[in-house]
């Protein structure tokens, strides 16, 4: 029978305490012990079988062996007699040390996963757990054993480990911890649990905190203020950690830090920027772990958080962007982002109710009212990642995201600096790009605001940054704005949706890419077929291809550097280079036949060329990567599949087809079916766009595959009889593209419209369609001649009004009567047909007409009560019309009489006036002597004109000056040419002035005022000659063709007027004295020696005049100075004063300005000069003063009344667009009647008159009569017999013209402007503070205040009453 089991360990307790027992003999033994003891159970009653065993196990000897096998069985036999004798182990408190010693040694082998042992070990570890062994330990004062135990812990596990292993110890710390919690072992568990790679150290870490939170909440609350509040403190590696710390135990034990979060305000508030930015990034982490709810528990440390996104550093600015846009990221992906997202709380509410105790809610709107600020902040690098984090977000959730943020974020393609606007421009980019990858897939819809992105980057053109430059702004649009894989389709859908946001100055911007790529692919065209031939080249041929290369070369960002690789390109000898080069260039090439195109040309070329990414660009600037046929195919088809419905986005699918027409006319080739189903009968579809689209794409040039003549030529006659006057007027455009000048169909329609004028139908387009015809086809005059001025006759002799079809008003905005509307659609009618050359022998006949007109003489016209001003300058802008054919046959009596509408007293007349003749300078279309105009307005002291005409000005002379240099004429032999030479002109209109100051020797006051225009004009001739030498090098001087103008001037007189000569030669000598000035370095000897003049305007003296010593000495170094300082250039967008002059008497006090009438007599005296002599007439819109008393009571309404500019806060047009804008505020309209009846004010002034309530602050006011100031001095030719009221001074507020890029300059409206309208938000307090009176002393008027406020400046002025 066998042994039993306590039998067993009694004997194995015996053998063991023998001595010098080999590790056979032990091991042997032990293993006995050990199975004999795991069948035993748990009693106190084998105490004393145990005995033995348990003193054997206690010797030295074996608790202490370095056998590893010896000593495991030893720890087993240990912990299985502390099982059976539990809770009272019959070992002494020294034994147990050692005794826990060895199971701290045992479980450090935990690790060998491998061996054989790992049962026995995790026995003892799971045994030692059960037994809550570790009481005993701190019982017994183990704290260093427990503490080494701990580490072994963490050092052991794995996450390869059984999970009862890693049970066993988190359960045998969580007993440690709930008997004794010291710092090291809190230390020790704070270590792994900020422990890099969070593996299974960081999990039993976690564990042990989530279970024991409240045992460890005092020693870490103490710990981490300590961290925050103590920062004096010597730092180890765990409070630097102590952020981390807090973000754990969050996760686990949040309830542990109720105390410790509020003390995060500290840090906040701390003046060390690294522990703000480390608070901004704990509490960011803590917002996007609790999705949030963080904020909601912790008001204040959130809103403290809040504040810190205008923080005084940009680091910790950048932290809470971060912040934020975790915080965004975490809730976006969830299903209750809607919910959140519709709950839009501001900051300030949220402040407001935390005051008051309200309850509240956090969301991301927070973040985003946050991230606008940051938007604007004045740290670049802020700016930046405010700009990244807002695209980042938006691109998480393309729906959800607040869009006017992103609108927001785009404003930044504007930002002052260049690495700003480098990156919103690529993070725009790759946002629009996300967007229709999404809706190609479909889990996106077309969203408007992002459709706004390209309309947003097209207008971000400038010049000295290279990424900005139109020539890299067409490579963004070519493969940068589409995903590669969106079809033609898609593209085409997505440019009709973001066209449709596109203002004049976005289409313009377009304009400039697609004609530079147009330009590009002709001279590429040209410079291939050049190439091709198979002759020797020549010398001619070369310098061909060289010009080529020059021309191409001005597409690239550096031209001299891009010329030098075309001459590289050339010398290659690959001809599939070239072949692949004619493919790109070939409108008929898909998209995906380009691709393969340019892939193939990029492999020939080689990708270790040294300009391979010269040729990467090349072929997309050759290729139709912006546009191709298939898009416009598509874009047809869209217009189609809409039906007969004219939506926002057929309209702009229509805008865009124009503007493609007008550049690409080739895509259209392929689509002339479309092109006649757009055009059919049953559409709605034919309007002006679509009318001239055809007309552009139906000449013979441009070659398209279908005859439209026969199938169109219906609808067209259809539109010139019953459309508007825009759709006449491409309808007769349409049918001379389609048929010949002289074809029968123009002589019938003719008739047609003669009989439709008689019976009074629609009379403002067959008045259109009439000039239209006469100019296309000028033979028709012959066979219609007579009816057609009779006709005309009819209309201009008739007062009534007369039916236009249905249409009530011509333009319900306008306050121009339709009499008069009628009559000027006649004068241009009659002036279309002169523009034929064979109309030259009438010619004459018409210029006398319209010299009649601008004088306001209207022997043939019945007069409305209105008419005169709209009339004067419909004859103006047909005179600028006739000069683009007729120029050398306007005598110079007309040519000052119409440059000097620039100077009429109608505001509305000057502006439009100034946008019609920029439109026709800018095109150069008229001579350059016209800005002569512009020089006279930049003086005007409307703040919007003076300043607009400026700029106008300096734009036209460079734009003169460069076409002059290119076109290779800078030698003294073409001095006609140069934009100087325009200075000829003005000198000749001044000398005319009768403002001229006749005493200037004993007055010197008038001189700075008067020749204000000639200082503007050499001023900007200056420096544009100065950026010509720096953009096109070395050419001949502006200045010393001045100076040689001016000389020959001196030599010059005047052919008809005598008493003009020594004007000519004292404005001359002003003039060579302010260039001197103005430019130091100028050699007068560089002057050409032979000066033209032309011999209406002068001849040359037949003898010498004498030399006027009073005048030498008047005309000298110290008046030119003070002339240059009356008219500084202005440095900035507001209205300054009008001049010196005028400053000074409005400073004056009364007995002051009483001392001036001396002055003021004395310019009185020398306006009424000008009425003596041959061909010196008055230029003033009314009669002259007369030098007798006016019995008359409404002689006083001839007087001038003139005040101050107006206030610095004149909003300005831009320099850069063609045309003026337009802006409409809300307001009564103000016809040009009632303002005829005003005296002038063509400045604006303040509200001198004093309110009728508080006769107090009325002021006190002396007249000044006949002072004249620079902008009154201009007086246009009026017969005496003018009716009176001619004679007024109209004064028209500000109305802005807009002269649109699509729309010809000449439009068949463009005699017509909108009145003014008001703006009640103008700032009065800054409007000038002179309202300089010219009535006539010798009567006296009541005075009444007229408000007159418009969308430029807020003027008040003084009307008489009679």
């Amino acid at each position: 029978m066998p042994d039993s089991p306590e039998q067993v360990v009694r004997e194995v307790g015996k053998h063991l305490a023998q001595p010098r027992l080999g590790k056979d003999a032990l091991v042997k033994l032990l293993k006995q012990a050990e199975n004999a003891l795991s069948e035993l159970s748990q009693s106190s009653s084998l105490q004393d079988a145990l005995h033995a065993l348990s003193k054997s196990l206690a010797q030295t000897t074996l608790l202490n062996h370095k056998d590893k096998d010896v000593k495991l069985l030893v720890a087993v036999c240990f912990i299985e007699v502390m099982r059976i004798l539990a809770p009272d182990p019959p070992f002494s408190d020294e034994i147990l040390k050692e005794i826990f010693r060895l199971f701290i040694s045992i479980f450090a082998d935990l690790t060998e996963t491998s061996s054989p042992y790992l049962t026995r070990r995790m026995k003892i570890l799971e045994s030692v757990a059960a037994l809550r062994c570790s009481m005993i330990m701190v019982d017994i004062g183990c704290e260093d054993l427990i503490l080494d135990m701990v580490k072994i812990f963490f050092t052991s596990v794995r996450q390869g480990l059984q999970q009862s292993v890693c049970q066993a110890m988190l359960s045998i710390i969580v007993q440690i911890l709930n008997e004794k919690v010291t710092q090291p072992l809190v230390d020790l568990i704070l270590r792994n649990l900020v422990k890099d790679g969070k593996g299974a150290s960081h999990k039993l870490a976690f564990d042990i905190i989530h279970n024991c939170p409240e045992k460890l909440e005092p020693i870490v609350r103490s710990f981490l203020s300590s961290c925050i509040f103590n920062k004096d403190i010597p730092v180890n590696d765990l409070r630097k950690l102590h952020h981390k710390v807090i973000l754990e135990i969050y996760q686990c034990a949040r309830q542990i830090l109720f105390a410790v979060i509020p003390n995060l305000t500290h840090e906040l508030l701390s003046e060390q920027v690294d522990i703000r930015l480390e608070a901004v990034h704990l509490i960011g982490r803590l917002l996007a772990l609790s999705n949030l709810h963080f904020g909601q528990e912790n008001k204040l440390v959130f809103i403290e958080f809040l504040k810190r996104f205008s923080d005084k550093s940009a680091e910790v600015r950048i932290a809470a962007i971060d912040a934020a846009k975790a915080c965004y990221m975490v809730k976006s992906s969830g299903d209750e982002a809607q919910d959140i997202l519709s709950k839009a709380l501001l900051l300030v509410v949220l402040l407001y109710r935390l005051l008051c105790c309200q309850p509240f809610h956090v969301d991301i709107h927070f973040f985003a009212a946050s991230l606008q600020g940051r938007l604007l902040d004045f740290d670049e690098k802020v700016r930046i990642r405010a700009v990244n984090t807002v695209c980042d977000l938006a691109k998480s959730n393309l729906s959800l995201f607040p869009h006017e943020v992103i609108l927001l974020a785009a404003e930044r393609l504007r930002d002052k600096k260049a690495s700003v606007r480098k990156n919103v421009m690529h993070k725009l980019l790759e946002l629009y790009r996300d967007y229709c990858e999404k809706c190609s897939k479909g889990t996106a819809t077309v969203n408007t605001h992002y459709e706004q992105i390209p309309a947003k980057l097209i207008v971000c053109f400038h010049n000295d940054i290279e990424s900005f430059r139109p020539q890299n702004m067409e490579l963004i649009f070519a493969e940068e704005l589409f995903p590669s894989s969106l079809s033609p389709k898609e593209r085409a859908t997505h440019w009709i949706e973001f066209f449709s946001y596109f203002k004049p100055e976005h289409i313009k911007a377009l304009n400039i890419i697609f004609s530079q790529k147009r330009r590009l692919q002709l001279e590429m065209q040209a410079y291939l077929s050049l190439r091709a031939k198979k002759e020797e080249p020549s010398d001619e041929i070369q310098k061909k291809i060289c010009a080529s290369f020059r021309k191409m070369a001005t597409s690239f960002a550096d031209t001299s550097k891009a010329e030098e690789c075309f001459k590289n390109l050339h010398q290659m000898k690959d001809n599939n280079i070239f072949k692949d080069l004619v493919g790109l260039i070939d409108e008929g090439t898909t998209f995906a036949t380009s691709c393969l195109i340019r892939d193939s040309f990029l492999k020939r070329i080689g990708h270790k060329h040294p300009i391979h990414s010269f040729f990467k660009i090349l072929s997309i600037k050759c290729s139709y990567s912006i546009f191709n046929r298939e898009m416009i195919c598509a874009i047809f088809e869209s217009l189609l599949s809409c039906g007969n419905e004219l939506t926002d986005y057929v309209d702009s699918a229509c805008d865009l087809l124009l503007v493609v027409a007008l550049v690409f006319p080739s895509l259209f080739r392929g689509s002339e079916e479309y092109l006649l189903k757009l055009l059919s009968e049953e559409s709605v579809l034919i309007n002006e766009k679509t009318l001239r689209i055809l007309a552009h794409l139906a000449k013979p040039t441009h070659h398209l595959s279908i005859s439209f003549s026969n199938v169109i030529y219906p609808l067209l006659e259809q539109k010139c009889i019953e459309g508007t006057r825009a759709e006449s007027k491409y309808a007769i455009t349409a049918i001379a593209s389609l048929h010949s000048p002289d074809d029968q169909k123009f002589a019938k329609l003719c008739k047609k419209v003669v009989s439709g004028l008689n019976d009074n139908r629609n009379v403002p387009t067959l008045l259109q369609s009439l000039g239209s015809i006469l100019e296309h086809s000028p033979s028709v005059y012959e066979l219609y001649g007579r009816q057609i001025v009779n006709s005309i006759q009819d209309i201009l002799m008739s007062t009534e009004f007369i039916s236009t079809s249905g249409q009530s008003s011509l333009d319900g905005n306008s306050t121009c009567c339709c009499s008069c509307k009628l009559k000027v659609y006649c004068l241009k009618a009659l002036v279309k047909g002169f523009l034929p050359r064979i109309a030259r022998a009438r010619i004459n006949g018409i210029l006398g007409k319209l010299l009649e007109y601008e004088k306001g003489l209207f022997p043939d016209i019945a007069l409305c009560e209105n008419d005169s001003l709209y009339l004067q300058l419909a004859a103006g802008k047909c005179v600028l019309k006739l000069a683009t054919r007729w120029d050398s046959h306007i005598s110079p009596e007309l040519f000052r009489n119409t440059i000097l509408m620039a100077r009429d007293p109608s505001y509305i007349v000057r502006k439009s006036f100034i946008c019609k003749l920029y439109g026709l300078l800018k095109r150069r279309a008229i001579p350059v002597r016209y800005a002569c105009a512009l020089a006279l307005a930049s003086t005007d002291c409307s703040g919007d004109v003076r300043a607009e005409s400026a700029n106008y000005l300096s734009e036209v002379l460079k734009e003169q000056r460069r076409f002059f240099v290119q076109q290779n004429r800078a030698s003294k032999d073409s001095i006609v040419d140069n934009p100087a030479y325009a200075v000829v002109f003005l000198i000749h209109t001044l000398a005319y002035d009768g403002g001229f100051p006749s005493n200037y020797i004993e007055d010197q006051t008038s001189f700075p005022e008067f020749c204000s225009p000639l200082c503007v004009m050499l001023r900007a001739l200056v420096e544009v000659d100065s950026f010509n030498r720096t953009e096109h090098g070395p050419t001949i001087s502006s200045v010393s063709v001045l100076s040689g103008i001016f000389r020959a001037i001196q030599k010059a007189e005047d052919p008809s007027d005598s008493e003009i000569t020594p004007k000519l030669h004292i404005l001359s000598k002003i003039g060579l004295l302010i260039i001197k000035d103005l430019d130091k370095h100028c050699k007068m000897s560089d002057s050409p020696r032979h000066i033209l003049l032309p011999s209406s305007y002068y001849k040359l003296s037949g003898s010498e005049r004498k030399v006027d010593e009073c005048q030498e000495n008047f005309i000298s170094d110290k008046l030119v100075k003070r002339i240059l300082k009356a008219h500084e250039p202005y440095k900035h967008q507001d209205n300054v004063k009008c001049s010196f002059v005028s400053e000074r008497v409005s400073s004056e006090s009364a007995p002051e300005r009483e001392a001036c009438s001396a002055l003021s007599k004395l310019v009185g005296r020398n306006a009424s000069v000008c009425d003596k002599g041959k061909g010196n007439k008055s230029l003033a819109s009314g009669k002259s003063v007369s030098k007798k008393k006016d019995q008359n009571t409404n002689s006083s309404l001839e007087k001038e009344n003139v005040s101050s500019c107006g206030s610095a806060g004149t909003k300005l047009s831009s320099p850069g667009s063609l045309g003026l804008s337009k802006e409409a505020d809300s307001g009564d309209c103000v016809s040009l009647l009632d303002k005829q009846k005003r005296p002038m004010n063509r400045c604006s002034t303040r509200n001198t008159r004093a309110s009728e309530a508080d006769p107090n602050s009325c002021r006190k006011t002396v007249d000044i009569s006949n002072f004249r100031l620079r902008e009154c001095s201009f007086k246009r030719d009026h017969d005496k017999g003018s009716s009176e009221s001619q004679k007024h001074e109209a004064l028209l507020s500000g109305s802005l013209v807009l002269c649109s890029e699509l729309e010809d300059i000449g439009d068949c409206d463009d005699n017509f402007v909108k009145p003014p309208l008001s703006n009640k938000r103008a700032d009065l307090k800054k409007r000038g503070k002179r309202a300089l009176q010219l009535l006539n002393s010798q009567n006296s008027s009541d005075v009444t205040g007229v408000d007159t406020r418009d969308n430029v400046r807020c003027t008040r002025a003084r009307k008489v009453r009679v």
